[in-house]
């Protein structure tokens, strides 16, 4: 029978008194979940425990450590009580620091005089082969003397090119075992100069970790050491593929969901279990508070005002906060208003970690990512989504209609803002962006302009001048067409965008002139002058709208209007 083990204790910051004895924990990470910022890192060893009181000691953890989040927890054959942790953040010795870069520099010292050795061998076995070459011409050379020339038969002749190919074949093998060599040495040597490079002081920072132990009797036991560290964490990366609709198929969306992990820590994470959440502990746990805003009246010639007031107050503040352990009562009773303070905002956090619209995604297998900031892409879903398509254009400023889709997400998990690469059947389009969503809420993408709709705006009639009998008026009037066509084999909604001026001023009037074509909408987005017009545009129909507007102002007033 195995008992299960968890311990939630008090860190200190410094190693208790030795006991009877200490392990040695040779731990490896076994399992992460990242988040947003951060990750939570599981740490598993194996040991055998005698009877007594023991330290359980884990060795070179990350310098970025967070030493609050410490937390044990274990199976043994038999009872183990876990007591406290101790905690200690140092740096590597320097003589250890000395000792490494000279071990490291021997090495590479050595790497190299072998290296050297290995060009003068490549550099015999080209001489070598060069003189046998030139051996089998001069051997097969006409004599100066034809009369004294040395007559070989087959036989001989078959040897020799037996012997010459041999000889060419073995130095040709030399070469090519000693190059083979050579670069198997520099990529040794690369890595010496990036544990060189390791060395650095400030990368020497390390954590140790001591667990108090008290086992009535021997036993084995599996312990997990979990820790949070702050440098590392994931984003989303989504792939959004749009099919268009058919005769017998809707338009849908199919988006690949994938992450981009990345970790710079002191440590290693080899063939581990990966976890990618979506809750952000790091974040606000509860709305701000919000104070009271006072308009006071300046009186000339009075020292304080409004601001210097809250000045003082930060100064009083920053007084209390400030104030030595062996201040009076008051300042006693504000530590332990912050200790409480403390404990609830972790308990939000905690809150925050489990609430059910959050997600973990668990990626199958094992991962491994190194911790030089290399980014690991891994798959984290799949989901088909209906869309509407739609067409949004304005003709003033661009002659294109972009396609856009609107969908809502499904599923009972969030979605992160990220970057989303998209594609329209097939072939990318460009990219763009997806803000946080939740589910069934209702987003749009926009997949780019769409060849297959024809827009055209064109100025039909523009007047400038006079109006009026008993009273004259300056006008002006501007008249445009603007044409749609859908030459999709589906039917699609279009919306059209434009505008009229709009004033503030009392006698300046601006108007629609009759027989223009009713907008849709007025104000569009709350932008004044805005003009809409949404079209159910038919497969290969077209429409034209008609828009005009008319300025008209009092004789001897001067007005201004931007330019098209």
């Amino acid at each position: 029978m195995r008992y299960k083990l968890t311990a939630l204790f008090l860190v200190t910051s410094a190693f208790s008194p030795a006991f009877a004895a200490d392990i040695a924990a040779l731990s490896k990470v076994d399992a992460v979940t990242v988040f947003p910022q951060g990750a939570e890192v599981i740490r598993s060893v194996d040991v055998r425990i005698p009877a007594g009181d023991h330290r359980l000691i884990f060795e070179g953890l990350p310098s970025d450590l967070q030493s609050e989040t410490l937390r044990v927890e274990g199976s043994a054959g038999s009872t183990v009580e876990i007591g406290s942790i101790d905690s200690k953040f140092a740096y590597a010795p320097a003589a250890a620091i000395d000792a490494e870069r000279k071990r490291i520099e021997g090495k590479m010292e050595t790497l190299n005089d072998e290296r050297g050795l290995l060009d003068q061998t490549i550099a015999d076995a080209e001489y070598q082969k060069s003189l046998m070459q030139q051996l089998a011409s001069s051997i097969f050379a006409p004599p100066p003397k034809p009369e004294n020339a040395e007559k070989h038969g087959p036989e001989d002749l078959a040897n020799l090119l037996n012997l010459v190919g041999a000889r060419l074949q073995t130095f040709s093998k030399t070469v090519t075992d000693a190059r083979i060599r050579q670069r198997a040495i520099d990529k040794e040597i690369q890595d010496l100069n990036n544990q060189l490079a390791g060395l650095a002081p400030q990368d020497q920072g390390r954590f140790t970790v001591a667990v108090n132990l008290s086992v009535p009797a021997e036993t084995a036991g599996t312990f997990k050491l979990k820790y949070r560290i702050a440098n590392a964490g994931w984003h989303p990366i989504y792939d959004a593929r749009l099919t268009s609709p058919a005769k017998d198929t809707k338009a849908s969306i199919e988006l690949v969901r994938r992450a981009e992990v990345m970790q710079a820590t002191t440590e290693s994470w080899d063939n581990v279990s990966l976890k990618l959440s979506t809750a952000r502990p790091v974040g606000a746990t509860s709305a701000p508070d919000i104070s009271p805003q006072e308009v006071q009246l300046f009186e000339p010639g009075r020292d304080q005002s409004y601001h210097t007031s809250m000045d003082a107050l930060e100064k009083d503040k920053a007084t209390l906060e400030n104030a030595p352990a062996t201040a009076p009562a008051e300042a006693g009773s504000l530590m332990v208003q912050k200790a409480e303070k403390r404990r609830d905002v972790a308990q939000s956090q905690a809150q925050v970690q489990i609430a059910g619209f959050q997600a973990i995604y668990e990626v199958p297998g094992k991962v491994s990512i190194d911790n030089t900031g290399t980014a690991k892409k891994v798959r984290i879903g799949t989901d088909q989504i209906s869309a509407a398509l739609s067409a949004f254009t304005v003709p003033k400023l661009d002659p294109n209609a972009y396609l856009t889709a609107t969908f809502s997400l499904g599923g009972e998990t969030p979605m992160l803002p990220g970057l989303v690469l998209l594609y329209r059947d097939g072939v990318f389009m460009g990219q763009g962006a997806l803000p946080l969503l939740s589910p069934g809420e209702e987003t749009k993408l926009g997949f780019g302009a769409d060849d297959l709709i024809k827009v055209k705006r064109v100025e039909v009639k523009s007047t400038r001048g006079e109006e009026g009998l008993l009273t004259t008026s300056n006008i002006d009037e501007r008249f445009y067409d603007i044409t749609v066509k859908n030459l999709h084999d589906f039917d699609l909604p279009v919306t059209v965008l434009d505008q009229i001026p709009f004033t503030s001023a009392q006698d300046v009037t601006i108007t629609i002139p009759a027989g223009m074509t009713t907008p849709t909408r007025k104000d569009v987005d709350k932008k004044r002058g805005v003009l809409g017009w949404d079209i159910d545009l038919a497969a290969k129909g077209e429409t034209v709208i008609k828009h005009g507007f008319k300025v008209a102002w009092p004789e001897g007033v001067q007005v201004g209007m931007n330019q098209e």
